[in-house]
């Protein structure tokens, strides 16, 4: 299942478009492999977003969970940087 980020995005404040990105995978898991999410577009992933979707699904299923069902399209160096650091970071916080 391909998420366009940008559309999770639009015209929402940060908080809630990771919680819509959260509710739209957990109303999905069991009938999909994988998630891709696609960030054209997408020029920010500030932590506001990265909690209430990644953070938590990292928190409650474990970051090799996420590793393993999430994969990205689209996405840039910096980005994908980012998202390495804050699984990492979420990660060992728990």
């Amino acid at each position: 299942m391909t998420i366009a980020i940008k559309d999770a995005l639009n015209g929402r404040a940060f908080p809630d478009a990771g919680a819509f990105l959260y509710d739209t995978m957990m109303n999905n898991i069991d009938s999909q492999d994988k998630f891709i999410w696609d960030l054209s577009g997408v020029s920010e992933l500030p932590s506001m977003f990265l909690n209430m979707c990644l953070g938590k699904l990292v928190k409650e299923r474990g970051a090799d969970f996420v590793k393993s069902k999430i994969s990205f399209t689209n996405i840039t160096k910096a980005q994908a940087h980012r998202i390495v650091d804050y699984v990492s970071k979420i990660s060992t916080a728990n």
